[in-house]
């Protein structure tokens, strides 16, 4: 099967990638094609560069039968300027523009799409439980998401299905969330940040691999899907796990107001506040998660070899 995949260099696509080399052909689109061919290596892959010209593009998609969209500027990788907050969404909605416009030119029509959004949807609670059927909350990352979700809709006029990936936090041994969390810990320094209550909607990277390739062969899948493990935690409970995983203590904790000072609003979406999101549509198509307990994801990603 000829899939072609946006985002194929971040910490899920590269996992991803990785898991269908040499079962599918590949065309991974990347703005830096000399990084990803360094990072993947196996026959049936090819390299799109999103300024070849469109004619080289549509004869590089050509017999796609699925798109995975995972293209978007990460949400924590810089402090939330205004030029910052307009790279995150411009990224998301010009990817799944730029896409959908080549398969539209080239008449082409996949079978599936699979489009990357998050839990950010949902806004934030202590005390709600929220599964696919609520609407968007409020905040900064729930405008991203929806507007990008709603974006994603135009792929409806030309593909049959398609899903949307709600992901919570992924925790990965190289990348992502948890090695910064767990930093501190490594100092002695570790703890919970703000009160330690607010809700973390995780899932450990394995199962976030799996979960995708579950809605790609099921039939069946369509529509939004929480990509989290069942088990909610509150952040204390993370920071317990990741302690007890180096062998740290994690009494110690990061005030809110020092957060706001150094990250500003950003502190307050991503690490301050929380939803407890549940995975309520992928457990109704019987999918079985392999990490649901947080200290075991923590201990297998954090152990050393």
């Amino acid at each position: 099967m000829k899939i072609v995949i946006a985002g194929a260099t971040g910490l899920v696509g590269e996992a991803l990638v990785k898991r269908l080399l040499d079962k599918h052909e590949l065309v991974l689109f990347s703005r830096d094609v000399p990084r990803a061919r360094k990072k993947f290596l196996g026959a049936g892959i090819h390299y799109a560069d999103w300024h070849q010209p469109p004619s080289h593009l549509a004869a590089l998609i050509d017999g796609a039968r699925v798109v995975i969209n995972l293209a978007g500027a990460g949400i924590g990788d810089a402090r939330w300027t205004q030029e910052r907050k307009n790279a995150i969404i411009g990224s998301r909605l010009q990817s799944i523009e730029m896409l959908h416009k080549l398969f539209v030119a080239a008449e082409i029509h996949p079978e599936l799409v699979i489009q990357a959004s998050a839990v950010g949807y949902y806004g934030f609670s202590d005390d709600c439980e929220f599964t696919e059927n609520d609407p968007p909350g409020e905040g900064f990352l729930a405008d991203v998401t929806k507007r990008w979700e709603e974006k994603a809709n135009i792929w409806n006029d030309i593909s049959p299905r398609l899903v949307l990936l709600r992901s919570g936090v992924v925790f990965a041994r190289n990348g992502g969330a948890l090695p910064r969390m767990a930093m501190p810990f490594k100092f002695w320094n570790g703890g919970h940040v703000g009160t330690g209550k607010q809700w973390v909607s995780w899932i450990d990277l394995e199962d976030e691999i799996e979960a995708i390739l579950h809605l790609l062969h099921n039939p069946l899948s369509n529509g939004p899907y929480n990509l989290t493990a069942p088990k909610p935690v509150m952040q204390k409970e993370v920071a317990k796990a990741i302690g007890k995983a180096l062998n740290s203590p994690s009494w110690l904790h990061m005030p809110n107001f020092v957060l706001r000072a150094l990250l500003g609003e950003m502190a307050d979406e991503l690490l301050l506040k929380g939803a407890k999101v549940l995975p309520v549509r992928l457990l109704a198509e019987g999918f079985q998660f392999h990490f649901e307990d947080v200290a075991e994801s923590v201990k297998d990603k954090l152990k050393t070899d």
